[in-house]
């Protein structure tokens, strides 16, 4: 991998949860959102997630505690499209993001 210097992304977010299987955002929706620079976020979360991003699914909380979310959804951290979570979906993550603040990760 070649060392690179990476522009933090426009967008302020935080990691709510990192595991080999998904990464969980959450929006803090200043001046650029997370869904308007998505390439730059995924860029960003490459280079800072051990390991990199892989074939991990990332998924952004658009509202902190509500059930809207959408997903980056990407080849090896280069965007691909962003879509929005069914219902079915957001009520899952809204509980992983529930116990993990439970837990004192969050």
């Amino acid at each position: 991998m070649v060392d690179q210097i990476t522009m933090p992304p426009r967008a302020a977010y935080s990691a709510i949860l990192t595991n080999d299987f998904m990464v969980i955002l959450r929006d803090h929706g200043e001046i650029v959102s997370i869904r308007e620079d998505a390439d730059s976020v995924l860029e960003h979360l490459s280079c800072t997630i051990p390991g990199g991003l892989r074939r991990q699914r990332v998924y952004v909380e658009e509202v902190p505690g509500g059930d809207g979310f959408f997903e980056l959804k990407h080849q090896h951290g280069n965007l691909d499209a962003v879509e929005q979570c069914s219902s079915h979906q957001g009520g899952h993550l809204m509980q992983l993001v529930s116990a993990e603040a439970e837990d004192g990760h969050g």
